[in-house]
Order: structure tokens, then C-alpha cells, then sequence
């Protein structure tokens, strides 16, 4: 299945007080926790300015920013820049401060992906988790609509989509595996994930 990783780094991270992406945790940035753990194929990173340098200096090459029309839009922009950028039929949608995410629930979320849903989304302690999620690119002119109207929160796009929910039992997952991290108080003291 032809799929792109997408990690989306391009937040303002104000609680968190620095850009989140470039955050060192373990020895390496937090955005690079999350990439060694998406799917096979090719990865993207929507980010800011600002990061632009310390990506290069990472080495990384696809590195982009918002489409200028829906820069500051939040993760629908990056969404959209991704799926105007590069084609696939499917994107692994994931926010670069999820560190603990892992490839077995990325692999069994892509396993329910078919040709009669738009989206599939992980339903996780209470919560749908939009930001760990894959969307087809049929979801591209919604994205557009909601952009357009400025709904730019992600529940108003899901209420356009045909959407497969997946249940954390369904998926196996890991009981912080879904943790995002917001401020320097949410990654663990000790260091271990």
C-alpha cells in the first residue's frame, strides 16, 4: 500500500516553552522518536521556519512548511501541504511530540485501511486521536472545505469523513503510548518510556 509518513513539527510548543521537535529526550530530539517508529516508506516533516536549520543540520531532506495560503492553520494545514506535495494514497498523520507511539500500532492501524473509508482513527482512553491516524487522499478537498471556512479543528473535518474507528484493544496498545507530550512535566523523570 502506497503510503507517506507525515510528522507534523510545526506548532508554537508555548507550554512546552521551546519547539517540541528539537526537544532532547534520551539522547535524541523527540521528533526522532516518533520517525523511527512510522511505517516503511518515505517520511515528511511539516515544520516552521525557525526549525528549518536544525532539520538540515539533522540531515533530513523533506522538510516543509505550511503552504503559505493555510500557514498558522494548525495540523489541517499541514495535512493539506503534505497531500499537495506528495502524492500517495494514504498518510500516516502523526504530531512530532508522541514519542512513545509504536511501528506494531502504526502497522495494525494501516491494516484496516480499504477503499471504503476515508480515515481510520485510533480510539484511545476515552479519546479519538486524530493526530496518530491515516488518511486517505480522497480526504483532500474536505480538508480544503474545512480550511476555506476556517474550521481548522480536526473534529469538524472527521465530520465530513467516512471514518473507521479503531479501538485501543483492537490496536494492542501500550498503556502511554498515546501520551502527548505538552509541557517538560509530561516526559517521565527517570528518562524511560
Amino acid at each position: 500500500m502506497d503510503v507517506v509518513n507525515v510528522i507534523l513539527a510545526g506548532g508554537a510548543s508555548r507550554r512546552f516553552g521551546e519547539p517540541k521537535a528539537s526537544h532532547v529526550f534520551q539522547g535524541k530530539p523527540l521528533y526522532e522518536h516518533v520517525k523511527r517508529q512510522l511505517l516503511k516508506g518515505q517520511t515528511v516533516i511539516i515544520s516552521h521556519p525557525s526549525l528549518l536549520p536544525f532539520f538540515k543540520a539533522r540531515g533530513e531532506r523533506r522538510v516543509w512548511l505550511d503552504d503559505e495560503q493555510v500557514r498558522g492553520c494548525g495540523p489541517l494545514a499541514g495535512i493539506y501541504t503534505a497531500m499537495q506535495k506528495k502524492e500517495a494514497a494514504w498518510y500516516l498523520v502523526t504530531a512530532c511530540d508522541m514519542p512513545f507511539i509504536r511501528r506494531e500500532t502504526a502497522e495494525a492501524l494501516l491494516s484496516y485501511c480499504n477503499d471504503h473509508e476515508d480515515a481510520v482513527i485510533p480510539f484511545v482512553q476515552g479519546r479519538l486521536q486524530p493526530l496518530f491516524a491515516l488518511y486517505h487522499r480522497r480526504c483532500l478537498p474536505s480538508i480544503e472545505a474545512c480550511l476555506k471556512e476556517n474550521q481548522l479543528a480536526m473534529k469538524e473535518l472527521l465530520q465530513s469523513l467516512k471514518v473507521r474507528i479503531v479501538s485501543e484493544e483492537e490496536l494492542n496498545v501500550t498503556p502511554n503510548e498515546f501520551r502527548n507530550i505538552n509541557k517538560r512535566s509530561d516526559l517521565p523523570e527517570n528518562g524511560m518510556i
